[in-house]
């Protein structure tokens, strides 16, 4: 064996590994995503994440669950649950202590109605613009068709 080949900076295993991840530029990519966020002047941004979150919690009842389901930790969970409470005038979510019950957690009225307006403001707005999503999909050479939100459903 050649040992200037085998010595080489591609040739090592840290190197092979490297170009290993390396993703193919061919490969197709999943869809152009259009990620709305909103600011409401008074109380914070809300995106997609904490929509997530809002719809984890409505789904599994706990809000350590839905952190466990989006791989984030309670206390972060909590944290944005908190702020997302204490930024509307009525509470987002409604929490219940521990005990034999083990507590638990449920979207209120007006987090029910924050989740849906929010859904409604990302699908009117990709049917809006579609077609220059599919373009930009296209000049990535990426497939047209639906959105990551809009698979979601």
């Amino acid at each position: 064996m050649d040992t200037a080949l085998s010595k080489s900076p591609e040739n090592t295993p840290m190197a092979k590994r490297r170009i290993a991840k390396q993703p193919e530029i061919s490969r197709p990519r999943s869809s152009t995503k259009l990620w709305i966020r909103l600011t409401l002047p008074g109380f914070g941004q809300i995106g997609p994440g904490k929509i997530e979150l809002l719809r984890n919690i409505r789904t599994l009842q706990s809000i350590s669950a839905a952190a466990r389901a989006m791989s984030m930790s309670y206390r972060q969970a909590w944290l944005l649950v908190d702020d997302m409470n204490a930024a509307f005038p009525r509470p987002v979510v409604a929490k219940w202590m521990g005990g034999s019950g083990h507590g638990g957690a449920t979207l209120t009225a007006t987090g029910e109605k924050l989740v849906t307006s929010y859904e409604a403001i990302v699908k009117r707005a990709e049917e809006v613009t579609r077609d220059v999503l599919d373009e930009l999909a296209e000049l990535a050479g990426g497939p047209k068709g639906k959105s990551y939100e809009a698979k979601r459903a």
